[in-house]
């Protein structure tokens, strides 16, 4: 019995999933890749043993901390991503303001407002066109916060508002919420807010205001300027629930203030906002350490100043760092504050937009306590063995910059030592990142890896050599383009049948089928949901534009 006659049998119910894994370990392999475009072929995988099945999680009890806990109706930031002049990335930005010396970086965005071509954003061709730049730079802000963030495939179709809808994500933008959300199929409230230099910061506050209703079950917060190209985008969810699904808390928003002067100035308006949302927060004055003015700060016009200066809180925050500012001419390690009883104080920053003739914003950041309760690693993290790592994006060239970009951000991570830096994720977390916080699209890659240094050379040499015939060293990394469909399609999309028979694929690691059931145009990514358990694991998003000229 072969492998297609193993799966048809399956399907109709007269093989148990047992049975199907037992017979796949011995059967001859008669699936096909792909006619058009041509698939390389596939080497036998090294024999693994079957895993044992994967364990399924105890339901969660409740995320959210008692009504009174001080907590109650903290929001976490859980995503940032951006492109801000002179850097692609948060971390770039990092390293662009601690050379700054106080003075704001007024570079140009790396690779401008065309580099986010129509290509990228995920829309029908015709829709992209119609699109301006503003937004096709939100639009590809918003795939990057979510992919960063692990939200842009199964986590995201799994994320459910309290009255039940998945994929429950707000959006709150300065322009484009409507369309960003039906894009992406975000399924919250989505609104346009234009309040001048404040409206990242009021994006935000009504972000937070939705969270705390019950509205959604996270919320996406973005801002551009489009004569720069840059772009910034924050995700955010309630405190609780981060925690209970293992995010990364990048920074804490306890409390936010709005209030406009009126009819002329309105000195007070200042104070009068700051001392509200500290209030809110349950934060004493004396507790703030930083305040970040987010109008006319930083580069790229005031509608991005705001969304830059809260850029700077949170990395502050993250790094216990205090970057060159104001009076503070170089970097400044961050030193928490005393306790009257004993103890350290969190870290706190007040971010501000305080314009004339325009509505006034505040919002209080803290650093995250440390989880008293963290996510425990997924079943199987530490096994030692290999694991599959599936990779996707739009187009070829898109799919090697990506490709490069983990590369070199996975061997960053083996050179990069010192306070604060992560150290590099194991290889079944980034294989399981990759899985779960990822959407599948045209152009796919697929390799089994040993370990990351492993999947980093490999990855390196597929960039290197995109668009050539060269035999790889190392693991071979296999891939397809499938913007051309087949003439005679695979037709198991949707189907209950597939799923079950893909779960069983990946529970028994048969890394060779799923390989080919991949570069046929399967998904076989949101299968097994058992797999959701265990913490985020932070990667690098996707590349916003192809490596060199190729697309």
């Amino acid at each position: 019995m072969d492998s297609l006659e193993i799966l048809t049998r399956f399907k109709d119910g007269t093989l148990e999933r047992r049975q199907a894994l037992e017979l796949l370990a011995g059967a001859p392999d008669t699936l096909e890749a792909p006619d058009a475009p041509a698939v390389p072929r596939v080497l036998p995988v090294p024999s693994v043993a079957p895993a044992a099945p994967a364990v399924r999680p105890e339901p969660l009890a409740s995320a959210d901390p008692p009504a009174d806990s001080p907590s109650a109706g903290w929001c976490a930031v859980v995503g940032l991503q951006g492109r801000w002049p002179g850097a692609d990335g948060p971390e770039a930005f990092w390293e662009a303001e601690l050379r700054a010396r106080g003075a704001a970086v007024r570079e140009s965005v790396p690779g401008g407002v065309d580099a986010v071509g129509p290509e990228r954003v995920g829309a029908d061709p015709g829709e992209a066109a119609r699109m301006d730049s503003r937004e096709r730079l939100l639009l590809s802000g918003a795939r990057q916060v979510l992919e960063g963030a692990g939200y842009a495939g199964a986590r995201l179709d799994a994320l459910t508002g309290p009255d039940g809808e998945r994929r429950s994500v707000g959006v709150f933008t300065a322009a484009g919420a409507a369309r960003l959300s039906r894009i992406l199929d975000l399924r919250g409230p989505s609104q346009d807010i234009d309040t001048g230099p404040s409206s990242f910061l009021t994006a935000l506050h009504l972000a937070l205001g939705a969270l705390r209703a019950g509205e959604c079950a996270a919320a996406l917060v973005a801002a551009t300027e489009p004569g720069a190209g840059g772009t910034t985008a924050v995700l955010l969810k309630p405190l609780g629930a981060a925690r209970a699904a293992g995010d990364v808390v990048h920074a804490v928003v306890p409390a936010s203030a709005v209030g406009h002067p009126g009819r002329g100035a309105h000195p007070a308006l200042r104070d009068r906002l700051r001392r509200r949302a500290l209030r809110a927060a349950g934060t004493p004055a004396a507790q703030v350490q930083v305040e970040e003015d987010g109008y006319g700060a930083g580069a790229g016009g005031a509608g991005q100043a705001a969304a830059t200066a809260l850029t700077r809180a949170v990395l502050q925050l993250r790094h216990a760092t205090l970057l060159p500012g104001p009076g503070r001419p170089r970097p400044a390690v961050w030193e928490a504050g005393r306790a009257p009883e004993g103890g350290t104080l969190p870290r706190t920053v007040l971010v501000g937009v305080h314009a004339p003739d325009a509505q006034h914003a505040v919002v209080v950041l803290r650093e995250p306590d440390p989880d008293p309760s963290p996510v425990a690693r997924a079943p199987g993290e530490d096994d030692g063995g290999p694991h599959l790592v599936l990779l996707s994006a739009a187009t070829p060239g898109h799919l090697a910059a990506t490709a490069e970009r983990l590369a070199a951000w996975l061997t960053d991570r083996e050179r990069v030592t010192g306070r604060g830096t992560p150290g590099v994720p194991a290889l079944a977390a980034v294989a399981r990142e990759l899985r779960l916080g990822r959407a599948a699209l045209e152009c796919r890659l697929a390799l089994v890896a040993y370990d990351t240094s492993q999947l980093a050379a490999a990855l390196a040499a597929f960039a290197a050599r995109s668009g050539s015939e060269d035999p790889p060293d190392g693991p071979p990394v296999h891939s397809a383009d499938l913007r051309d469909p087949p003439a005679e399609p695979l037709l198991l999309a949707g189907l209950p049948e597939t799923r079950a028979y893909v779960d069983a694929l990946w529970e028994g690691r048969r890394f060779e089928q799923l390989i080919r059931l991949w570069l046929a145009g399967v998904d076989v990514l949101g299968a097994g949901r058992t797999h959701l358990v265990g913490p985020v694991t932070e990667l690098p998003p996707s590349a916003a534009w192809p490596r060199g000229a190729q697309t």
